[in-house]
């Protein structure tokens, strides 16, 4: 059963429409800092900064919501059936309850862009408590947030669409209350006829997990003993601590610990059990606790700080181990544990960190004393640990042993029976080597993966980028993403891009040039980035940089669209008249033009001519004119026509074409012969429908100097010009090139009679 506790209320109040906004200060100067033993934050800290629930956001907080409570359950039965299920199993602390919820359970009101609907949900006498979704189905604009009311750090979300994971699934955070507020906004217009979600449950803390956090929590059994070592209180293991976390999931408790890579790159690899998480959908709603222990040596307790949300990275049940990637934006200050692939030899002094009793963290010292130990078969894939000082317990599974000569984790816990009742017992841990050299983590730990379109780190090593949509990218602290676009002045760029803002911050920045002059800075705190750009430099490309502010890598997608003027000379009744000389062109933004391509191209394997060009040439000689396009960076054909009719027609002869030239790859060139001052128009396009950049050469080459009139033949009226311009320096009838026409340029004239070769 549960009780319900309705309030009326329905209040008008004006706030930010936007439930994530600008304005936060941001760092991304990066410092390298690397550590013998794994490595600490490379860089300068980020600041993390909670996600704000909707009533906070809108401003009531203070406004009591309804509230449905359910009917108490008896603790003592479940812990009692906890020794029953005995040990080396993940430790339980919660059970699930179904909450049957309805609309009508909840309050809306009224805010500025929309509604905000609330209710709270509380168990009776739970020492903790955690909401789970399934079916999440939340319509545009509308979000979901899930927070302890007025406990800061508590929130998840804002929550979209079907949620983080796409399966409809979604998780609160288990914090030391046994209160949880649903919060569910709805843009202004929407009606709304049932809850975005199909299903909630709600997980009842029966243990104790946050002794000492707050002044009433000191709850029923299943806490660490009394013979635990505070690691505040050895600074050489600090690095470590700052690593270490407790895991919460499915109503249970583990531990593990942030693992670095060979590359250093801030992957958020955490490694585990795999008899703690073996599955993704568990892995999604893994909580991840961080720093839940003594801030000072003897000092005060903190409940440090909480995530959800991974991805299952691999498992191997062989060895027990299990390496998951947390999604959320990583706590300031955690650090990253080292490790080795090397079976360390018996008698190696030891030491672990780990959550015992899902308590806050401990340290433990010990050595290895065996090369097997009995946590499953065959027994030689876990190492035995006996202890000097402190030992482990349920909550411990899944935490590291490192060797203390360089802080290396060389396996994680398994099984074992050591108490603080019985100290002389031994642990198992399982075998990191293993999972290493047969478990998948070998590649896992070798770098964080990335993305198809990598290597693209750098402004000079920017990816060139068409319009498009690109899906699964990642961008990292330490590896940012550059892409480089063709815009045209006056054209425009746009961009959406999406992803999850709580993941990481991604922000976006637009150069003219590598270190040059920024011309867009995009830094929202959203779970998009769009705007458009006009290109109001006087070149073409446009740089973008993807970036994070915060956290160490994220996933996103973006659809990229280019609107380019075309060029000028896109018809050929704008065609620039044009004599010998090279030309630089884009037919990116190019449009068709209507002349069809006739049948005499066909034998150039040329049969259409797309996203064109024009230019009107004027022949400069009697001879031979070239048109070319080698070293265009697109599949590219040229025709030519005549320009006494006019601008052509489907049925004007085509003078000359060509597409694939020799010796030019995909570009072409062309010849045709001209006499001086005739004119064509030159038409460059693709046969392929493709666009780029390229340079039109032409040049005008005399092949029969002696032929006067340019019409191949050398006649009497070529002899009649020769001795019409005797005695001057007429460049036409100087056959010779000597600077006067005499009888030098007759004998030529004489020598050459008759067709021109």
């Amino acid at each position: 059963m549960m009780i319900r506790t309705l309030l009326a209320a329905s209040l008008l109040l004006v706030a930010p429409t936007a439930l994530a906004d600008g304005g936060k200060g941001k760092n991304n100067t990066l410092q390298s800092v690397l550590e013998a033993d794994g490595h600490g934050v490379r860089g300068l800290p980020w600041l993390y900064e909670a996600p704000e629930s909707i009533s906070s956001h809108f401003g009531i907080d203070a406004i009591p919501a309804p509230r449905v409570t359910l009917d108490p359950i008896d603790h003592e039965f479940l812990l009692a059936e906890d020794e029953v299920r005995g040990a080396n199993k993940a430790l339980r602390f919660a059970v699930s309850r179904a909450v049957d919820l309805s609309l009508e359970w909840g309050e809306w009101i009224e805010v500025e862009g929309g509604s905000v609907w609330r209710v709270e949900i509380a168990g009776d006498g739970a020492l903790s408590g955690r909401l789970e979704f399934r079916g999440v189905n939340l319509g545009a604009g509308e979000q979901l947030t899930v927070s302890v009311p007025n406990m800061e750090g508590s929130t998840v979300g804002p929550i979209e669409g079907v949620g983080e994971f796409g399966n409809g699934t979604a998780w609160g955070l288990c914090m030391p209350d046994a209160v949880t507020r649903i919060d569910w906004f709805v843009p202004a217009g929407v009606r709304v006829k049932a809850l975005p979600f199909e299903a909630v449950d709600y997980w009842h803390g029966y243990r104790d997990i946050w002794r000492g956090v707050m002044a009433s929590s000191e709850g029923e059994g299943g806490v660490a003993g009394n013979c635990h070592n505070d690691p505040a209180c050895y600074a050489t293991w600090a690095n470590e601590s700052n690593g270490t976390v407790r895991l919460i999931f499915s109503g249970s408790l583990c531990s593990g610990q942030l693992t670095a890579t060979t590359a250093a790159d801030e992957t958020p690899y955490v490694t585990t059990a795999n008899h703690c998480i073996s599955t993704s959908t568990v892995a999604n709603g893994c909580q991840f606790n961080f720093f839940y222990r003594r801030n000072t040596c003897g000092g005060t307790i903190s409940a440090g700080v909480n995530i959800t949300g991974a991805d299952l990275s691999a498992t191997q049940f062989a060895s027990d181990n299990t390496m998951l990637m947390i999604r959320p934006t990583l706590p300031t200050g955690i650090g990253w544990v080292g490790w080795t692939n090397i079976n360390p030899t018996t008698n190696t002094p030891s030491t672990g960190l780990h959550h015992p009793g899902g308590d806050r963290q401990a340290i433990s010292f010990g050595v290895k004393n065996a090369n097997s130990f009995n946590c499953g078969s065959p027994t030689t894939n876990w190492h035995s640990l006996s202890w000097n000082s402190a030992v482990t317990e349920g909550g411990s599974s899944g935490s590291a042993i490192y060797r203390d000569s360089d802080r290396k984790m060389y396996g994680v816990l398994t099984c074992g029976a050591s108490a603080c009742a019985q100290p002389t017992l031994d642990d198992g841990y399982g075998r990191l080597d293993i999972a290493i050299s047969s478990g998948g983590y070998s590649t896992l730990l070798a770098a964080g993966s990335d993305d198809t379109l990598e290597a693209n780190d750098s402004c000079a090593t920017a990816r060139p980028t068409i319009a498009g949509t690109y899906s699964n990218l990642v961008v990292k602290r330490l590896d940012e993403d550059w892409y480089a676009f063709n815009v045209v002045p006056g054209g425009q760029l746009s961009v959406n891009m999406t992803f999850t803002h709580a993941n990481g911050d991604v922000d976006v920045q637009l150069f003219d040039a590598c270190g040059g002059a920024v011309l867009v800075d995009r830094n929202a705190n959203t779970n998009n980035e769009v705007f458009n750009y006009t290109n109001t430099t006087a070149g073409s490309t446009i740089l973008m940089r993807v970036y994070l502010a915060t956290d160490t890598r994220n996933n996103y997608s973006m659809t990229i669209g280019l609107t380019n003027p075309a060029p000028s000379n896109d018809d050929c009744i704008t065609a620039p008249t044009v004599v010998s000389g090279s030309y630089a062109f884009d037919t990116t933004s190019a449009t068709n033009s209507t002349p069809a391509v006739s049948t005499s191209c066909n034998g150039q394997a040329l049969s259409s001519v797309t996203r064109d060009l024009w230019w009107n040439f004027t022949a400069t000689c009697n001879g031979q004119a070239t048109a070319t396009t080698c070293g265009a960076a697109f599949d590219s054909a040229i025709v030519v026509y005549s320009t006494a009719g006019g601008c052509p027609t489907a049925s004007t002869a085509i003078v000359a074409c060509n597409n694939d030239g020799a010796g030019c790859g995909t570009a072409s060139t062309v010849t045709w012969p001209v006499t001086l001052g005739s004119s064509y128009f030159v038409r460059v396009g693709s046969p392929t429908a493709a666009g780029g950049a390229g340079t039109l050469v032409l040049a005008c080459a005399v092949v029969c100097p002696a032929d006067q009139n340019g019409d191949s033949v050398i006649d009497g009226s070529d002899l009649a010009s020769v001795l019409g311009a005797w005695g001057s320096s007429n460049p036409t009838a100087d056959i010779t090139d000597d600077g006067i026409v005499d009888g030098a340029d007759l004998a030529s004239l004489l020598g050459a009679w008759g067709a021109c070769p």
